[in-house]
């Protein structure tokens, strides 16, 4: 399995400044209802900023779905006073108040919330999102991961940063036993060149150094895009014919994969070997996110590569 590439960098927006009228309104908020920094624990999150932490935060807002899925895996949904627009799973976490999109959440509507501790991730969340809070006196930890090893150190990480760290350290070695088992598995060899689409027009696929490239490593797949710079580069079609998977693979998200039938009458596409053989696959929705359930992904592409033996 791989191990954790280097610290990744924040998701890249332009800083957004406070307006006048949101500034004075913060601050006034912000003077009523400071974190308290009694007994405070300093950490560096997984991301490498030094975060001044409460101790026994309760009062937890999720910017990124990935992280409200590991708060439910851990126990920890009563905690949990605010999440994203995005954060679907478990259907219980649509009803807890939303602060809106990961990459823009309202700052004030988090203030609102008076949470003890913000949890974000470099992979959804902008670094001056984390910044704007700090000066406003609300502590974001941050988390990383893009492999399935780094998933799982995520889940531990976080565990011990809201001081629940037997929940987690039990939950990530069942997620370990799992990992070893698909990994023990027979293999097909020679490996199944696989391309996973994450948008077909135009075509979006995966980098090396992705978390969703990991998991068709551990599956026992080879992903024809990881010789491809950055984590989400395009591919043009002439590229994929020359490269030839033996498998194509699509999350199972409303909107990201094609009609059914439609690559079979695309010129270009009908002509790939997976799309006669019919290898095309759509996988759970659960592939795109670093939480306890892309080990679900993961088994449920091993079963895949299993069938093409």
């Amino acid at each position: 399995m791989s191990g954790c590439a280097p610290r990744r960098r924040w998701a890249n927006l332009s800083v957004v400044p406070f307006p006048p009228p949101l500034r004075h309104w913060l601050l006034a908020v912000v003077a009523l209802s400071t974190v308290s920094t009694v007994g405070a624990r300093e950490l560096v999150d997984q991301t490498g900023r030094h975060v001044s932490l409460p101790d026994h935060a309760h009062r937890l807002v999720s910017l990124a779905p990935s992280i409200t899925e590991t708060l439910y895996a851990l126990g920890l949904a009563g905690r949990l006073v605010g999440d994203t627009d995005y954060c679907d799973y478990p259907p219980a976490a649509r009803a807890k108040p939303h602060v809106g999109a990961p990459l823009n959440p309202s700052l004030e509507r988090i203030v609102a919330l008076r949470p003890d501790l913000v949890l974000g991730t470099d992979q959804a969340n902008r670094r001056e999102t984390a910044d704007q809070l700090e000066r406003l006196g609300i502590p974001l930890y941050g988390v990383t991961a893009n492999t399935v090893e780094g998933t799982l150190r995520s889940i531990a990480d976080l565990g011990g940063a809201l001081e629940w760290q037997r929940p987690a350290e039990a939950l990530v070695a069942s997620l370990r036993a799992r990992v070893a088992a698909v990994q023990h598995q027979p293999r097909p060899q020679p490996r199944p060149k696989v391309l996973f689409a994450v948008w077909v027009h135009p075509l979006i696929t995966v980098g090396r150094a992705t978390f969703i490239s990991d998991v068709i490593r551990c599956a026992g797949g080879v992903s024809v895009s990881d010789d491809l710079e950055g984590e989400w580069p395009h591919m043009q079609l002439e590229e994929v014919l020359a490269r030839s998977p033996d498998i194509i693979l699509f999350p199972r998200v409303g909107g990201f994969g094609p009609p059914p039938g439609e690559l079979e009458r695309l010129p270009g596409w009908r002509d790939l070997a997976a799309v006669k053989r019919h290898r095309l696959y759509s996988v759970s929705e659960a592939i795109m996110r670093t939480s306890p359930r892309l080990i679900d992904a993961l088994e449920e592409v091993a079963r895949i590569m299993k069938s093409e033996k």
